[in-house]
């Protein structure tokens, strides 16, 4: 039996189509039957500052206070850590008098440590480092005696490098090191090179796209004042100079 026009254009029609899909199907197969190409694994340069070991104080009573009796500490926390002149170890010369504060990186000898005793206003005692500065004898707390538990909250490692971070950031090299000491703010330095610089930082807020805005004390060049810096990946980003 003759097959009509109508379905002879069919039966074209459909071949054609297989055709198409046979040739796709083949493609296909052999694109899959090729080894997958070797993307190159792109990794992020380790940033150094995080290699830093900074070696602890290992302080958690007053005996063991006595262990930085002679010994050059270095601040870790400028502009924010507070230093009072005293007559006597147990007090000082005037309640009143408004404290000094050290700029960051500012390096002191331990003379004698000392324990205040508990003030007024449920004050508990605390735990003085006693230094001399330009003839005169200051003393700064490095630690708070918590009456509840019975045991001193020592402060040392967060308010003290018991090495000079000069030797410990060595690696930032002479220039680094020169813009800190002129207290310079810069795109790219890293967040120790800034703390160190401008000061204590407090943090603000985490952004979208994990970045990071710190407020400093301090304008660029060490003077009194607000800047925002922005961080990101431990950089700086952005900074603005507020007043």
């Amino acid at each position: 039996m003759a097959l009509s026009q109508a379905v002879q254009r069919w039966l074209i029609w459909a071949g054609v189509v297989s055709l198409i899909i046979a040739l796709r199907l083949a493609c296909v197969l052999y694109d899959r039957s090729r080894p997958a190409p070797v993307r190159p694994v792109v990794r992020k340069p380790i940033e150094q500052d995080h290699l830093v070991v900074v070696p602890s104080f290992h302080i958690d009573d007053f005996e063991s206070a006595r262990q930085v009796v002679g010994r050059q500490l270095w601040v870790k926390l400028g502009y924010i850590t507070e230093y009072f002149p005293v007559t006597r170890f147990e007090q000082p010369i005037d309640s009143s008098t408004s404290p000094q504060v050290f700029p960051p990186i500012a390096k002191f000898t331990v003379e004698k440590v000392a324990e205040k005793p508990p003030g007024g206003r449920g004050k508990d005692k605390e735990l003085w480092l006693i230094f001399r500065k330009e003839d005169r004898t200051y003393a700064t707390v490095a630690g708070l005696y918590d009456s509840e538990n019975s045991r001193y909250r020592m402060r040392f490692d967060e308010l003290f490098y018991p090495k000079d971070p000069r030797e410990l950031y060595s690696h930032w090299g002479i220039e680094a090191w020169q813009k800190i000491e002129r207290h310079e703010l810069e795109g790219q330095m890293t967040f120790n090179q800034v703390i160190l610089s401008l000061g204590y930082g407090g943090l603000v807020t985490t952004e979208a796209g994990g970045s990071q805005l710190y407020q400093f004390g301090r304008k660029p060049g060490g003077e009194p004042g607000k800047t925002r810096v922005r961080f990101l990946e431990g950089r700086v980003k952005e900074f603005e100079v507020l007043n």
